[in-house]
């Protein structure tokens, strides 16, 4: 048995008891030993839902779907975490093109039906309404601020907002979990908003991101951010020294 096969079956193991931070972990030691094999990322992308994880459920599809176009879980998963995401018409695209290949899967259909309902305008004015209230307060603990983070963090400028009510004391202990790349994609996105639309608001930006590297795992997320996420994070940190005369060498070590 290779140790890709090995660790699948532990996480299948771990993902058969409920056990679904572990078995994130070990499909995501498997992919690492095999990354030609769509279906550990098709799996990890259904403990990363149990999880609520959903961005990283979309990064997984995507990497199942660049392997093989046509893998039905993979878009199933994709369109759930959309969905879930309030990203509707995106699940529909996935929906839709999963039944082109299953066309008599009637789960698919309801679950499609079940998201057109949610285009619907009355439906999408709840949807918006909803969202907002959970972005209105800080946190009161990390399984508020991960409710709070899954209505917002697709919308720059919405997370941008909700940034700001919460206290720079409290970001190390509000990721649930851990930190992970996507937490730092999405934030960097954010502050990269504030930047462009509120250039007076860099205080904001040196806080968080030096918060940031006392949370658990900052170094591992930092390691899987893709190029385009850490060039606009140190586009930012240069921002903040040259424009702003603020002390980064620390951050530009740390986030290099």
């Amino acid at each position: 048995m290779s140790a890709a096969d090995d660790l699948k079956a532990r996480a299948d193991a771990a993902f058969k008891h409920a056990r679904y931070e572990d078995a994130v972990a070990l499909y995501a030691a498997a992919i690492q030993a095999d990354a030609s094999n769509p279906l550990l990322l098709t799996n990890n992308a259904m403990a990363l839902l149990k999880l609520q994880r959903y961005a990283e459920v979309v990064d997984c599809c995507n990497a199942a779907l660049a392997l093989r176009p046509n893998n039905v879980k993979a878009l199933w998963r994709r369109a759930t975490a959309y969905s879930a995401l309030a990203r509707y018409n995106e699940a529909n695209s996935d929906y839709e093109a999963a039944l082109l290949i299953e066309p008599t899967n009637k789960t698919l259909v309801a679950e499609l039906e079940n998201n057109s309902r949610a285009l619907q305008p009355d439906n999408a004015s709840a949807a918006s309404t909803r969202l907002l209230c959970h972005v209105d307060r800080p946190p009161k603990g990390a399984q508020e601020f991960e409710r709070a983070w899954r209505e917002s963090h697709e919308s720059p400028e919405l997370l941008y907002m909700y940034l700001k009510l919460i206290p720079v004391s409290d970001f190390p202990a509000l990721p649930r979990s851990s930190l992970e790349s996507a937490h730092l994609s999405a934030i960097s996105k954010a502050l990269d908003f504030a930047r462009r639309e509120h250039g007076d608001d860099y205080q904001l930006a040196f806080d968080i991101l030096t918060a940031l590297t006392r949370v658990d795992r900052f170094a591992l997320a930092v390691l899987f951010l893709d190029h385009d996420d850490t060039n606009r994070i140190l586009a930012i940190i240069a921002w903040l020294g040259k424009d702003k005369g603020l002390g980064v060498e620390h951050l530009e070590k740390q986030y290099h």
